[in-house]
């Protein structure tokens, strides 16, 4: 309201915060890798596009389908977006020429080329969408699991630590339909029989020795899943096999997503049926990698049909991320990996996701740390100081609650030091995920 309505002039009006920027993204980077036929140049091929809180409407519009449909993209950015996911970057495998890089089976050659492209940069979280471990479309030795596997082993031998999110099928094919109770069982009976995904049986030991049948997540140097568990070709320091299953979890979750995506799709339901992996991504993001996935609540989803606690353990057991409804909300119900895991006497180390995290995070303060003594003499003064920066490093971890103990030990032989070689041995001891609680309970008539 101008101070002087009756009289002519002009009026000035300042407006403030046009100089605003807006907060750098925080937690890990999400990767959703998917589908679009946009020909807008944000959704380009192959070229990641960078998502933040002032740029989501953009994003989404941009990475609709060419007709104006929502994409596959779109829905999987709104997820991870509403489960607190705020460091977003969306890729585009759809190449633009026709029949460019079919592997006999279109996406898994359109992920093997993102993969490639991906390799070198910074990538925290993988998500290749509608992907999924347990697909019957893939021909001969093919397998979207291993496939994340190994690209996110790749990636972290390159210096760049990176974990995968993998969906399943789900329990009804329909886009927005209801399962059955008998459906629902069904689904969780295949994936507790590893129906179409045989090569993930990281649970099963039939002749005791320790190895576990048909399990085939283990590197080798072809980069090609191996015929079974013996044919991996890849040791570590010790001489065991390098299970790359530990980099991935596979989400079984018959979900629902409500967002501004549901609302385009389908406008008097409201929601459409999602496998939940966008969604559990972007609440690994919110974590610091001491506190677990597990029992925190999954946003801006509902249940198709609730599971039973029976059947999220049979899915848990089989080393699935089940979800299950608690009067708190939708919750993940165990953080797993897919790494093996025959018994508590033959099993991986890296079978929970904080204990994978903890030492990705380890791994990386050691790597920045040690960065700066790279071109400087390789002494015994230098090797000290690189051994008090690593100290330091791995003090705040500890003291932030990440790590119960730490030892580490640095070498360097006179044949290292002509050759300019330093070698750290690092002993961690994680703060292991609390799962069950035993309460023991006694009457007293006094």
């Amino acid at each position: 309201m101008p101070t002087f309505a009756n009289l002519p002039g002009v009026q000035v009006e300042i407006t403030d915060q046009g100089l605003r920027i807006s907060r750098p993204p925080s937690g890990p980077k999400i990767t959703l890798l998917g589908l679009t036929t946009s020909t807008e140049t944000e959704a380009a091929p192959y070229v990641p596009y960078n998502v933040s809180d002032a740029t989501i409407t953009t994003a989404y519009l941009k990475f609709k389908n060419a007709d104006g449909t929502v994409s596959e993209l779109c829905e999987s950015l709104m997820e991870a977006y509403s489960a607190g996911g705020r460091n977003i970057e969306l890729m585009n495998v759809l190449p633009v020429a026709s029949g460019a890089l079919i592997a006999d089976d279109d996406r898994y050659g359109y992920l093997d080329y993102a993969y490639l492209t991906l390799l070198n940069l910074n990538v925290d979280i993988a998500v290749p969408v509608g992907a999924n471990l347990d697909s019957s479309t893939l021909t001969g030795d093919r397998s979207f699991g291993y496939q994340l596997s190994n690209f996110c082993y790749q990636a972290t031998a390159n210096s760049n630590t990176t974990i995968g999110v993998i969906g399943v099928a789900g329990a009804n094919a329909s886009p927005s339909g209801t399962p059955t109770i008998l459906e629902i069982e069904a689904w969780v009976t295949a994936l507790e029989l590893y129906t179409n995904c045989s090569e993930y049986d990281g649970t099963t030991d039939a002749n005791g020795d320790g190895k576990p049948d048909n399990y085939r997540f283990v590197a080798t140097t072809s980069q090609q899943m191996p015929a079974n568990w013996d044919a991996g070709d890849v040791l570590d320091a010790k001489g065991n096999k390098v299970d790359i299953g530990a980099y991935i979890s596979a989400v079984a979750a018959p979900l629902r997503s409500t967002n501004d995506a549901a609302t385009d799709l389908y406008p008097t339901l409201g929601y459409y049926n999602s496998d939940g992996v966008a969604a559990y991504a972007g609440l690994i993001s919110t974590l610091p990698s001491k506190s677990a996935p597990t029992n925190k609540i999954l946003s801006g989803v509902s249940m198709q049909r609730d599971l039973s606690l029976s059947q999220a353990d049979r899915l848990a057991g089989s080393r699935f991320v089940p979800v299950f409804a608690k009067p708190k909300g939708i919750v993940a119900a165990s953080a797993m990996t897919g790494a093996y895991n025959i018994s508590d006497y033959y099993r991986s180390d890296f079978t929970r996701l904080s204990t994978v995290r903890i030492v990705h995070d380890a791994v990386n303060f050691i790597r920045d740390v040690s960065d700066q003594f790279i071109g400087e003499p390789n002494s015994a003064p230098q090797r000290n100081a690189l051994s008090t920066a690593i100290d330091n490093a791995l003090k705040s971890m500890q003291a932030q609650g990440a790590l119960r103990r730490y030892d580490f030990n640095i070498f360097a032989s006179a044949t290292d030091q002509v050759l300019g070689r330093a070698t750290v041995e690092l002993e961690l001891v994680p703060a292991f995920e609390l799962q069950q609680i035993t309460v023991i309970v006694a009457l007293a008539a006094e």
